[in-house]
């Protein structure tokens, strides 16, 4: 018979075991991220993750969920600030001109939680495919429907620009992301300051 486990308990496991999947998929990618590896690291039987999830993959998107909420919160919140500190008025015509560089920073800090994050290997079309390939279809369905906080935010901020493409903005931040796994190539020395520049002209364009 299975061990039952506490409330506690499972709470402390599938806690261990997401801090594990993020680990890992940074370490060696989504394909060798195993439920072998990920139960020796957590100490717990192999029969015992199946208790909490019905695959590896399950796992790895219930991570990838949580990064993305928490980067969602990050932005949300950051905005939210800035607008009251500042006492500003969102309808009002420039209304965050003179805030475009606290509002890149937070962009910023959104997109290094990102990279540093199991996110990152979520950017790779082939790594998210493997786990998306996976799930149960009531759960991609879920997750199609899902409304993303972060453009709702953008759409309550933005309302005076109503004939911005949020679709269009939605894969401007993509590429942008997807620009930070050049690194290498940019130069890490420049990395920071390359993003910055493409973070504030999108910035710009949105709220100037």
């Amino acid at each position: 018979m299975p061990k039952s486990y506490t409330e506690e308990e499972r709470n402390d496991i599938i806690k261990k075991l997401k801090e594990e999947a993020n680990s890992l998929m940074q370490e060696k990618g989504v394909k060798k991220t195993t439920v072998d590896e990920l139960v020796r690291r957590v100490g717990i039987p192999k029969g015992t993750f199946y208790l909490f999830y019905p695959s590896k993959e399950m796992l790895l998107f219930d991570c990838s969920q949580d990064y993305h909420e928490i980067v969602n919160k990050h932005i949300s919140e950051g905005l939210k600030r800035i607008i009251f500190e500042k006492k500003i008025d969102v309808d009002k015509e420039n209304a965050f001109t003179d805030c475009i560089d606290q509002i890149t920073d937070v962009i910023l800090g959104g997109l290094k939680m990102v990279w540093n994050s199991c996110l990152k290997t979520l950017l790779d079309p082939e790594s998210m495919e493997l786990v998306l390939s996976k799930l149960p279809e009531d759960v991609l369905e879920k997750h199609r429907k899902q409304e993303k906080p972060i453009d709702r935010e953008i759409r309550e901020l933005i309302s005076a620009k109503k004939e911005l493409n949020i679709e269009e903005l939605s894969g401007a931040f993509v590429m942008i992301l997807l620009g930070g796994m050049y690194k290498s190539v940019v130069g890490e020395s420049n990395m920071e300051g390359s993003m910055r520049l493409l973070v504030k002209g999108l910035v710009m364009q949105i709220f100037g």
